[in-house]
């Protein structure tokens, strides 16, 4: 299977192969607006996926909102779905006509509710006679089943959650509506309902992610993303007209990796529908573009010529292990520098072709050594023993998540006392005013003394560099 495709979306020839299998259940979730003249159950009563139960997104809803389809109670959505014979731990497939318009919503409602391998088919129902593939017109015989719902609430957007986010723009907001209803150019098609779009939200038209019925692959996804100005390493809430084609933009969240988003259920059909909610027209706000270029650092170079005399306790409450690498996978070292040096802008050894790298690491006067806390990789170092009895410390830090722990101190000590083992004349390091803003300061404290300084251009590695090195492993 292709790492370019979302890992939520199946072929039509997969779910072919699993049709009649235990604990496969496919669920036709077709829905449609008045505009798009199809009926979903009657398509489902003239032709379906043999095994295919029908799931009517009105009936299955909480109709005391006053709002169309709302996400209904844990009890009745595991009542309801459990009468389709479905349990919470099956394997799901989800479809619709022409392929990422409803079904996607069905998707998000599942899983919403604790089911975890649910699916989307690619291409809808209508690839899958476009295909030639096998359709039946009998309603499947069902046998009642126990769906047991484990609500995921943080997945989910309230009113009074939604004016927050609006008030306070902490979350980033994606609406899956056409361009037209964004902007207000076009008519709401519920009748009284204002035009236009929530302060601040971005336009992620839900249509734009697929393409003749096929969802679109991860690089074209993710440049869309942001191109319409979404950070995916910030909390994301997805909307719409409905609640429905918000899912869209959520299967597309979540095939790139993004966890941190939640769904407007009352979306604009509630937002639109009040009098005091604040409503924008025309385009989006323009993206606010940073200036793009090489970056200027001013370098110190440092020195120290007899081992610490620092002396730290372990840290307490944590489990760590410093374990020295033999022949270290490129992948793994290419991970740890990522993961350690992103934000303080590390390239050199990210640029290195296979080869290059391999040769460096490979190196006998060139050393690794890896920190676990509490059994996860957490930081590293890297020195080399150069010609003169001179070592560099090339490189030293820790992950993002393991900033504020209280090892930084500790962890450095650990390598000085690594490379004096030694007993080398002199240790040099290199920091710059890119790095940790306390680094300097750190390594004065450990014993270092500065030498000479000079300015050095740094060219940042880009994600899409980051995830091109990746595929190379």
């Amino acid at each position: 299977m292709s790492t370019d495709k979302s890992r939520f979306v199946v072929s039509a020839d997969w779910v072919e192969q699993q049709l009649g299998t235990p604990h496969f259940r496919i669920v036709d979730a077709s829905w449609y607006l008045p505009a798009h003249k199809r009926d979903g159950k009657q398509d489902y009563a003239s032709g379906h996926i043999p095994g295919a139960v029908f799931f009517d997104q009105d009936a299955i809803a909480d109709h005391d909102t006053g709002l169309p389809h709302s996400l209904p109670s844990p009890d009745f959505f595991a009542e309801e779905v459990g009468k389709l014979g479905i349990t919470d731990t099956d394997t799901i497939v989800v479809y619709d006509g022409p392929g990422f318009f409803s079904a996607p919503r069905v998707w998000w409602m599942l899983r919403v509710m604790g089911a975890e391998t649910v699916y989307v088919l690619d291409g809808g129902l209508d690839g899958w006679k476009a295909a030639g593939k096998p359709l039946e017109t009998e309603a499947p015989q069902i046998e009642p089943a126990e769906f047991h719902a484990e609500f995921k609430a943080s997945r989910v957007t309230s009113f009074s959650d939604m004016r927050a986010v609006v008030e306070t723009g902490e979350k980033q907001v994606a609406d899956a509506r056409g361009a037209g209803r964004f902007t207000g150019d076009e008519a709401e098609p519920r009748v009284g309902m204002r035009s236009g779009h929530m302060p601040g939200a971005r336009s992620l038209p839900a249509t734009a992610f697929s393409e003749n019925g096929h969802f679109k692959d991860l690089p074209t996804i993710r440049k869309m993303i942001a191109e319409a100005g979404i950070d995916l390493s910030k909390p994301v809430v997805t909307s719409c007209g409905s609640g429905v084609t918000a899912a869209v933009v959520t299967l597309a969240l979540e095939s790139l990796g993004h966890s941190d988003n939640s769904l407007y259920d009352g979306s604009w059909s509630e937002w639109g529908s009040k009098e005091d909610t604040p409503i924008v027209t025309g385009p989006a706000e323009p993206l606010q573009t940073e200036p793009h270029g090489p970056l200027k650092a001013h370098v110190t170079q440092l020195e120290m010529t007899s081992a610490p005399k620092v002396s730290l306790a372990v840290p307490v409450n944590i489990q760590t292990a410093i374990m020295r690498t033999h022949d270290i996978p490129l992948h793994f070292y290419r991970y740890l520098y990522w993961r350690v040096g992103k934000r303080w802008h590390w390239q050199k050894r990210m640029r290195m072709s296979d080869a290059e790298l391999t040769a460096v690491l490979r190196d006998p006067k060139n050393c690794v050594t890896v920190l676990y806390l509490n059994g996860s990789p957490a930081g590293f170092f890297e020195f080399n023993r150069g010609n003169d009895d001179v070592t560099e410390l090339s490189y030293f830090g820790l992950m993002e998540e393991a900033i504020g722990a209280g090892v930084g101190k500790w962890f450095l000590l650990q390598a000085l006392y690594s490379i004096w083992q030694d007993n080398p004349k002199k240790v040099t390091v290199s920091t710059n005013t890119l790095d940790h803003p306390r680094a300097l300061q750190l390594y004065q404290m450990m014993g270092f003394s500065p030498v000479s300084t000079y300015e050095a251009w740094v060219e940042p590695l880009t994600d899409s560099e980051y995830l091109e090195i990746s595929r190379r492993g």
